[in-house]
């Protein structure tokens, strides 16, 4: 019996895992969905829009603290997964830790002193602000773990870890909230206590089963995060911009009333996110396989007729995303009132706009994997995201002004289709890959 050769075996082993991975994401993270879904009908009958809009502020503080304290640099902690010794990465990532954990200490009294200032600010409780730097660092050091057990292709562990996450907030918030009546109190509260918990368990998993977190400081490792990740600082903010603005905006040119509706409706969009997301974490190893595959085998026939096709299958899903959006917005619209209390249920609009937002970025995500593996960050600095945030700057205020709640979302989809564009000049850029042969190829097949 004759054995296929292996170059035949290897697209559908490939695919195999991809689909299994991704189909082990998915399940995960709609579990987390399910979790965080589980809290929406249950705090919009205990917490006012006003409870929601401060909540939401806080979201946005943390993460402008965690872009300012991790430098970016748990992405070359995952980059460098696939190719660094384990002495070196061990090093990277104790760095990678320690480096936040100082900062947000340092952060801490400043926080403290200046409540009084960033409450006149950004309408958050004064008395609150000593926990954000807290917040912060356990943001960037669960983004630190769960992306090296992504990228060591455990997705199983992955999701345990997620759902752990999401059970801890969801059984804290009901209890502070619903159970000992603590308005928006009683959700920080939660967090924080989760974020304390969350943390020690990643520190002990990354000291003690990884065995890379050790307790040093090392000054070459320290550059090596700043020039990988300095680059994308305006990237970032860009991105906190898009996301994150527009809430900002509408406690001050709205009301944090239409803060609380526009955080609800974002919530009922992330399904699309959790989809995309599941997607995005198989199709990280999976495209740097095969990227590596081809910078490392010799020149086979038939390479660049593979890339094509995998080109090809690449444009083709980012074609289908807005189609989802407009699935998932129907769908919502459909029940929303099994969702929400009344005091929501204007928030139907929104959900449209949000979900075609997020779709962008799933798109985002098909492009934005070239220039990370390439590590030429620097072409993502002054564009994509950083495109985008500027423009939600300028086209958000003018949503709010003329349809409130509705076109800060409109504006915010907007922003996201600006920054796809720029995120595919820097791909073409960063790791050219036969594009146009792909797109002459549908048009061929079009004219047949």
């Amino acid at each position: 019996m004759s054995v296929p050769p292996a170059s035949s075996r290897a697209p559908s082993s490939e695919a195999a895992r991809f689909f299994r991975s991704g189909g082990i994401y998915l399940g995960a993270n709609v579990a987390n969905a399910a979790l965080a879904f589980l809290l929406v009908p249950i705090l919009t009958r205990h917490l006012s829009p006003v409870d929601y809009g401060i909540t939401a502020t806080a979201t946005v503080l943390v993460q402008i603290l965690a872009v300012a304290i991790s430098l970016n640099g748990y992405g070359l902690v995952v980059r460098e997964q696939f190719t660094a010794s384990s002495a070196a990465l061990a090093a990277l990532l104790s760095t990678a830790v320690l480096f936040p954990a100082v900062l947000a200490a340092v952060l801490g009294p400043f926080l403290g002193f200046g409540g009084p200032l960033l409450e006149r600010l950004t309408e958050f409780p004064a008395g609150w602000a000593w926990c954000l730097g807290l917040l912060a660092f356990a943001q960037v050091l669960q983004s630190t773990t769960l992306g090296l057990i992504q990228a060591r292709s455990e997705p199983f562990r992955y999701g345990a870890w997620q759902i752990l996450a999401s059970s801890l907030n969801l059984g804290l918030s009901i209890l502070f909230v619903v159970g000992f009546g603590m308005d928006w109190r009683g959700r920080m509260l939660a967090l924080v206590v989760v974020a304390v918990g969350m943390s020690l368990l990643f520190l002990a998993e990354l000291g003690g089963r990884l065995r890379l977190l050790r307790p040093c400081l090392d000054r070459a490792e320290i550059r090596r995060l700043a020039a990988f990740g300095l680059p994308l600082i305006p990237h970032f903010l860009g991105g906190w911009v898009m996301t994150m603005s527009p809430r900002l905006f509408l406690n001050h040119l709205a009301s944090l009333t239409d803060t609380g509706l526009y955080s609800v409706a974002y919530n009922l969009a992330s399904p699309l996110m959790t989809l995309l997301g599941a997607a995005n974490q198989a199709y990280i190893p999976y495209l740097f396989g095969k990227l590596a595959k081809w910078e490392t085998a010799e020149r086979a026939a038939n390479a660049d007729l593979e890339k094509i096709r995998f080109c090809r299958r690449l444009l083709l899903v980012c074609a289908a995303l807005p189609l989802l959006a407009v699935a998932l917005w129907l769908g919502v619209r459909g029940i929303l009132p099994w969702l929400v209390g009344p005091k929501f249920r204007a928030c139907a609009p929104l959900v449209f706009w949000l979900a075609l937002a997020i779709a962008f970025n799933g798109a985002y995500y098909v492009f934005g994997n070239f220039v990370l593996y390439s590590k030429k960050t620097t072409l993502l600095s002054w564009r994509a995201d950083f495109l985008g945030g500027l423009f939600t700057l300028l086209l958000c205020p003018l949503g709010i002004h003329f349809w409130g709640a509705t076109g800060a979302a409109a504006a915010t989809a907007a922003a996201f289709a600006i920054s796809f564009a720029g995120c595919v000049t820097a791909a073409v850029q960063a790791h050219p890959m036969p594009w146009r042969k792909a797109l002459v190829g549908f048009a061929k097949t079009k004219a047949r």
